[in-house]
């Protein structure tokens, strides 16, 4: 394929593995405003599904365009968005 539609459906993938994160778990905001003891334990398990939706998503569509684009696209997404919500988890309002 032509590296143009590479890095546009690349980038598409990137996009559906943020929603998917959205998907598997609550805001940012939610998240550091009503923490509770079952919290980060969810979050992680948010997490994990979200990096497989995104790797097997990634993998697929890399498989049919024959390009590693959009598997490279949703690692880096997943590292972003793992980031965000770790950071989330460690600056709930009233933690030290």
């Amino acid at each position: 394929m032509n590296t143009h539609t590479d890095i546009l459906l690349a980038s598409m993938v990137g996009l559906e593995t943020a929603h998917a994160f959205s998907a598997f778990n609550p805001s940012i905001f939610t998240i550091r405003r009503f923490p509770d003891s079952a919290t980060v334990k969810d979050i992680r398990e948010g997490e994990l599904w979200g990096v497989l939706y995104s790797v097997m998503l990634g993998l697929v569509v890399s498989m049919i365009i024959e390009s590693w684009w959009p598997l490279i696209f949703a690692a880096a997404t997943d590292v972003f968005m793992v980031a965000i919500y770790e950071h989330a988890l460690r600056s709930t309002y009233g933690s030290t």
